[in-house]
């Protein structure tokens, strides 16, 4: 989304870029990624569905269709709420579901607030929230899969875990249990910052190092965003890819009418 955009309902002290792609891929003949940039309310999401055709894209569209209505809040906690709230809601019909299918439907989420002069992760499965600062790219999300549970518990590497052959086993999604438990994470804003939330379909094609070279390359986020799709494209692109770079911007540099 070119423009700055601002919500003059939350005293905010950063405005905001944003630029959203998303994109089958070269190998799946659907995309069951969904996504969901609401610049209105400084909400962005990205869900990754799972169980086939008719299935798992129904489950990321739900998701980011009951997402999109939410308002902000002055309370960020507040509006915490309502993300949660919303999302097991999806989680229980989205089981109910698959249990009169005798099937598992389910798809990750990864989204980002801005609020004020944060930025407040939340997330359930594999797909994943960075931020770019100082030229650096960290991972700001855990995935929930089998194989960092064995990182977690020192049982292998994280460089073996880049090969291990159940490393796509997720363990949490929304759809996938009768429970759902929803990770989150905030982080403080700086000048220059750039945050990035994205399925699994870059991870499968780029590592981080390649990624940290595109985002510090690109003269604006939306050249980046190409970078980095067509980048993915051209190793062959597996599985479907979708991604948002959000890039705050300091309201003290900007002119308010």
């Amino acid at each position: 989304m070119r423009g700055l955009k601002t919500n003059p309902k939350i005293d905010l002290c950063y405005g905001w870029h944003s630029a959203e792609i998303t994109d089958t891929g070269k190998v799946r003949k659907v995309n069951e990624d969904s996504c969901m940039s609401n610049n209105e309310e400084a909400h962005w999401a990205v869900a990754d569905g799972m169980g086939g055709h008719q299935a798992g894209d129904l489950a990321s569209q739900m998701i980011v269709n009951n997402l999109s209505p939410l308002k902000q809040t002055e309370s960020l906690s507040d509006f915490v709420d309502s993300i949660e709230d919303t999302l097991l809601g999806v989680n229980e019909n989205l089981y109910q579901l698959a249990q009169s299918r005798n099937t598992v439907i389910g798809s990750t989420v990864v989204g980002a607030v801005l609020h004020q002069n944060h930025m407040l992760f939340y997330w359930a499965g594999d797909s994943r929230g960075y931020l770019l600062r100082n030229g650096k790219l960290f991972q700001l999300t855990t995935d929930h899969t089998l194989v960092q549970e064995l990182v977690d518990k020192e049982k292998i590497t994280q460089e073996q875990a880049k090969s291990h052959p159940d490393k796509n086993i997720i363990t949490r999604a929304v759809g996938s249990h009768s429970a759902l438990v929803i990770d989150y994470y905030i982080a403080p804003i700086e000048q220059g910052d750039i945050f990035l939330i994205c399925s699994d379909g870059i991870e499968k094609e780029v590592n981080d190092d390649a990624l940290n070279i595109m985002l510090n390359e690109g003269k604006n986020i939306e050249q980046a965003a190409d970078t980095i799709l067509n980048t993915v494209l051209q190793k062959g692109a597996r599985d479907n890819v979708t991604f948002i770079l959000i890039e705050p911007i300091s309201l003290c540099d900007v002119t308010r009418q």
